[in-house]
Order: C-alpha cells, then sequence, then structure tokens
C-alpha cells in the first residue's frame, strides 16, 4: 500500500466532501483515512489504481487535486 496525501480545490462544504468521498470509495483498491474541506488523506494499491487514477475521480467530481505528501 502507498500513502497519498491530496490538497483539493473548489471544496467549499459538507456537500464537497461527500462528493469527494464517494468518488474516491469508487476508487478500487483505495483506502480512505480522511476526506476533509480542501484535502484528503487516503492509501491505495498500486496493483489497483495509481496516484494518477486517483487524481482523475476527483477530477470527474468536478474538483482539482494535488498530491503533496506520497510514501509507502
Amino acid at each position: 500500500m502507498e500513502s497519498l496525501a491530496l490538497k483539493i480545490d473548489g471544496m467549499s462544504c459538507q456537500h464537497c466532501v461527500r462528493a469527494v468521498r464517494t468518488a474516491l470509495t469508487a476508487v478500487p483498491g483505495v483506502t480512505i483515512e480522511s476526506v476533509d474541506v480542501g484535502a484528503a488523506k487516503l492509501s491505495y494499491d498500486p496493483a489497483q489504481t495509481s496516484a494518477e487514477g486517483i487524481g482523475e475521480a476527483v477530477q470527474d467530481a468536478g474538483y482539482s487535486s494535488t498530491a503533496v505528501l506520497a510514501n509507502d
């Protein structure tokens, strides 16, 4: 499992948090640690998805994200 922290732009409320959480939950291999306004922390199985795939899921939910931390 790899750890990933995201800075997420465009979030302003709990509806945004739910939308991002729902999008991340749909990505195979993702385990969510937390989703807050403007940020998410998670771990993922690189055999099932990538940081790029996770970013695409956030983008599909209507937000932009930047990885701020990634390590094993």
